[in-house]
């Protein structure tokens, strides 16, 4: 199965996001489903049941407290003037200490350690006759504030991918106190 491990976000904030998703209906842009809006901690790809396994035992040692995360400000990876991800920058100290954690665990498991940037993804872009739209709303939603929510999970999910877009699935749930 196809996993990666995630953190939700509120469903007000995934309301405010899909506000804000309205003005990318442009040519070439692909939004991301309103209840798929999450933020990767890391992902993994294909693992099998003894994996996933391990994995959930890995999930298992992650010592944190349940926190506050805020969200704001929008932009584009990989740069504004090259844009194939458009984001809303997501910020909490635990987001990193969590990510260390797990990653630390991972890779005794083989995953590679990854470069982290606490984001929530609002689109992907596919091609662009015209980019002026997309630009002028990177440089007005740069500065947005989304809002806070209270992050209380850590959640293992599965990805099925579809035409359509991914199907996204619930796994495990880690529970932070």
């Amino acid at each position: 199965m196809r996993v990666f491990i995630a953190i939700e976000t509120s469903a007000d904030l995934r309301e405010k996001m899909a506000e804000l998703q309205k003005q990318l209906a442009i040519d070439g842009v692909k939004l991301v489903e309103k209840e798929n809006l999450h933020l990767t901690l890391h992902f993994l790809g294909e693992i099998d049941e003894a994996m996933n396994g391990r994995v959930i035992q890995a999930m298992n040692k992650i010592n944190c407290k349940k926190f506050e995360m805020s969200c704001s400000g929008v932009g584009a990876f990989p740069s504004n003037n090259y844009i194939r991800v458009i984001w809303v920058a997501a910020e909490a100290p635990e987001l990193r200490e969590i990510h260390e954690q797990l990653g630390g665990e991972l890779s005794k498991l083989g995953f590679k350690k990854e470069d982290f940037s606490p984001h929530i993804t609002l689109a992907r872009v596919k091609f662009l006759k015209d980019k002026t739209k997309l630009t002028e709303f990177l440089e007005e939603s740069a500065e947005t504030e989304i809002g806070d929510c209270i992050v209380d999970g850590v959640i293992l999910k599965k990805s099925t991918l579809t035409p359509k877009g991914p199907i996204y699935e619930n796994v495990y749930e880690k529970k932070l106190l």
